[in-house]
């Protein structure tokens, strides 16, 4: 399958970039679904007792045919405290940060942060609340909980997403010290990920980072 073709008059986007941030934000909604969607089958799968089995399928099906604001909220509601509520959490904030409503996502975010916090997705939740904090002009919060996702789970789906993220929020900032750490984060991101898509961006923005 053919790459691609960057935008010739973007002097910014040759074709041997690749943006993780960016391939992040445009294909969330439709990793998050999937994932969710994986993550409730397998643990309906898993369960032996034929009542919470019963409403395990019957959230996974709504789930997986929800669609609107309204849609993602019904399957919270009637199915409180499954894995898919939670992620239909996740995917109603997504709905509402597309519409432009930030501080409605960032709530459902917080509801899904307060009310699952051992579900499989949770860095996916705080990485998608610092996306809000930085979309709000909060650089400083989101830097934080950035951290958090890239301190405190691993080497989840979401920890190089947040590493990136967070060597970007330091290079904006411009001192000789935050240049610094984001180039301690790049170095983390190649040796610790050197299979990932992430590894070969920050090796380019490294350099870039040399050259100012």
């Amino acid at each position: 399958m053919s790459s691609p073709t960057p935008d010739p008059k973007d002097p910014k986007s040759p074709a041997t970039e690749f943006d993780l941030e960016a391939f992040w934000i445009q294909y969330r909604s439709k990793f998050l679904l999937g994932m969710c969607t994986i993550i409730v089958v397998l643990l309906s799968y898993a369960t032996y007792e034929w009542n919470r089995s019963k409403t395990l399928n019957g959230a996974e099906e709504r789930l997986a045919t929800a669609k609107t604001e309204e849609e993602f909220q019904k399957v919270v509601t009637d199915y409180p405290k499954t894995n898919a509520a939670g992620c239909a959490l996740l995917l109603l904030a997504e709905q509402q940060r597309k519409s432009g409503k930030l501080e409605e996502s960032t709530k459902s975010i917080r509801s899904f942060m307060d009310g699952y916090p051992e579900h499989p997705l949770f860095s996916g939740g705080l990485t998608s609340l610092a996306t809000n904090l930085e979309a709000q002009g909060k650089s400083t919060e989101a830097l934080a909980e950035y951290d958090k996702v890239s301190t405190s789970y691993g080497k989840t789906f979401s920890t190089p997403v947040a590493l990136m993220a967070s060597a970007r929020l330091l290079r904006l900032g411009g001192s000789k010290e935050q240049k610094e750490k984001a180039t301690q984060i790049y170095e983390k991101v190649i040796a610790e990920y050197p299979d990932n898509l992430a590894s070969q961006q920050a090796a380019q923005e490294m350099k870039q980072l040399k050259k100012l």
